[in-house]
C-alpha cells in the first residue's frame, strides 16, 4: 500500500497563454485532494502571467520561471523537457495545459487509484472536450480500467478512443528516463511518450465522480492552428510518428495498410493545391517508410486517388 503522505504528484504547467490561464489554476485551487505541488514554465509570454499566478499563491503550492527564451514556437518539447526539469521529488508528473480544467476529484481519486493499484507507471484521466464558454462538446468513450500500449495506440487509431497529453500522470523517474519522443511542433509526441512510457506496466485509468479532464478546444492553441505552414509540419510529424510506431512495435504493430494511409494521406491531401501533386507524392515517397515498397505503392497511389477527387 502506498503511504499517501509520502506520495506526491507534480501539476506541471508549460505556460503561454492567459485567456484560460486563471480557470485552469482555479480548478487546482478547487481539489477536494491537495497533496500535489504546480509547476508553471513561462515561455517567454509576451502576455503577464505572474500576476495571475500570484492570485493563486496562497491557495496553491506553486512554484513559477519565466524562461527567457521561447522555445514552444519552434521546439515545443524542449519547452516541455525543460519544464520537467523544474520538478522536484515529486514521484508523479502530469503535465497539464493553460486552457484544461481538472474536475474537482481528479487528484483526489488518482490517490485513491494509486493506492490500490500503485504499480503504474502511466496513469489515465477520461475527458470531456469543451469550448471558449466551458461547455461540454464531445463526451470522449471511457477507457478501459486497464489498456496495453500496442491496444491504446490500436484503439485510439481505429478512432474507438481519445487522447490528450494533460490527461495522464507519469511516474517522473520513467519519464525522466525515456524521456519526451520528439517530433515537429509536438505533434503525435503525446501519444509516442505515453506509449514509451507505458511499456512495462501498461495504462491505468482513474475513475470516479467528478473526475475529468475537460480538454479546452479554444482554436488558438497550436494544435489547433490552420496556418499552411503548421499543416505541412504536423504532416511531417505524422508520417514520421507512424515510421517510429512501425519500428517500436515491430511485428506487433497492429494497425493494417489500409487504416495506416488514410491517416497518413488524408493530413497529406489537405495541403492540397497549395502543393501540388508532385510535391506532396515526393514529400510521401521521401519520408515514409523508407525501405518498405509495399506501403510506399499502396500510400502512393491512394494519396493519387484522394488529389484527383478533390
Amino acid at each position: 500500500m502506498v503511504e499517501k503522505m509520502k506520495t506526491k504528484l507534480a501539476v506541471v504547467i508549460p505556460a503561454y497563454k492567459k485567456i484560460f490561464f486563471r480557470q485552469t489554476l482555479e480548478s487546482l485551487a478547487k481539489q477536494s485532494d491537495r497533496r500535489f505541488k504546480v509547476y508553471v514554465g513561462d515561455d517567454d509570454s509576451p502576455e503577464e502571467l505572474q500576476p495571475v499566478v500570484d492570485e493563486y499563491s496562497a491557495l496553491l503550492d506553486i512554484t513559477y520561471v519565466r524562461f527567457g527564451m521561447n522555445l514552444g514556437r519552434k521546439d515545443l518539447v524542449a519547452h516541455w523537457r525543460r519544464c520537467l526539469e523544474m520538478v522536484g521529488d515529486e514521484d508523479f508528473v502530469c503535465l497539464f495545459s493553460d486552457d484544461d480544467i481538472m474536475e474537482e476529484n481528479c487528484i483526489g481519486q488518482f490517490y485513491a487509484c494509486l493506492e490500490n493499484n500503485p504499480d503504474y507507471d502511466v496513469y489515465h484521466f477520461n475527458i470531456n472536450i469543451i469550448d471558449k464558454a466551458g461547455t461540454v462538446i464531445s463526451e470522449p468513450e471511457l477507457f478501459p480500467e486497464y489498456i496495453s500500449p500496442v491496444k491504446f495506440f490500436e484503439e485510439l487509431y481505429m478512432g474507438h478512443i481519445d487522447a490528450r497529453m494533460p490527461e495522464f500522470i507519469f511516474r517522473t523517474s520513467i519519464l525522466k528516463s525515456k524521456g519526451f519522443v520528439s517530433f515537429p511542433r509536438a505533434y503525435r509526441s503525446d501519444n509516442a511518450t505515453v506509449i514509451s512510457c507505458s511499456s512495462g506496466t501498461g495504462i491505468r485509468t482513474i475513475a470516479g465522480h467528478d473526475a475529468k479532464v475537460l480538454w479546452r478546444e479554444s482554436g488558438i492553441n497550436m494544435s489547433s492552428s490552420g496556418a499552411l505552414e503548421s499543416i505541412a509540419s504536423h504532416s511531417d510529424a505524422n508520417i514520421s510518428f507512424f515510421n517510429w510506431s512501425h519500428r517500436y512495435f515491430g511485428k506487433e504493430y497492429p494497425l493494417s495498410v489500409k487504416v495506416e494511409k488514410r491517416w497518413i494521406v488524408n493530413l497529406l491531401a489537405s495541403l492540397y493545391p497549395d502543393y501540388g501533386i508532385c510535391e506532396l507524392a515526393g514529400r510521401l515517397i521521401k519520408h515514409y517508410r523508407p525501405g518498405n515498397i509495399i506501403y510506399s505503392i499502396v500510400t502512393l497511389l491512394y494519396l493519387v486517388k484522394v488529389l484527383k477527387s478533390k
